[in-house]
């Protein structure tokens, strides 16, 4: 026996959702749920979004990994040229080293050429000026290198 209601909206019972073959149905007499290609449209979906963001997080780690490289390297670099500039001008040759056990994967590579008055312009400068290009290396990373060069001066009372 079913309840009249006069004036009031009737409570809404499970039997109305439910189409002839048991399954539950929308009012207007669609099945209730998702399609197959409704569920394969979504999952394509949320797979182009996480290949996206999964590539997105792989390129912030490389640049994250090349901004330390850099801030560390331009440090060893200024470390090094201070170490250069207090020696005696006349007798920088090329080097090779390390930073010891405090930067253990960093190392150091000095070239040091004369610059001649044709290459500066400058007349009587013969012997004064000598170019050092200073490399830092890392050995997690072969690619990644970081060169200075500075130009030094050798006054002219050391000049021989």
């Amino acid at each position: 026996m079913k309840a009249q209601y006069s004036g009031m909206a009737r409570p809404v019972h499970r039997s109305d959702f439910q189409s002839n073959n048991g399954r539950m149905a929308c009012p207007g007499g669609r099945a209730a749920g998702f399609t197959l290609l409704e569920v394969m449209i979504a999952v394509a979906l949320i797979a182009i979004a996480l290949v996206t963001l999964i590539g997105a997080q792989a390129q912030s780690v490389s640049y994250a990994t090349g901004s330390r490289f850099d801030a560390t390297a331009s440090l060893l670099a200024q470390w090094k040229l201070t170490e250069i500039g207090l020696q005696d001008v006349a007798r920088l040759t090329g080097e090779e080293g390390n930073f010891g056990k405090e930067y253990p994967h960093f190392s150091w590579k000095t070239e040091v050429g004369d610059l001649t008055e044709s290459e500066t312009g400058i007349k009587g400068s013969r012997g004064l000026l000598k170019t050092v290009d200073l490399t830092i290396l890392t050995d997690q990373d072969a690619t990644r290198t970081y060169t200075v060069r500075t130009i030094l001066y050798k006054k002219p009372a050391e000049a021989e």
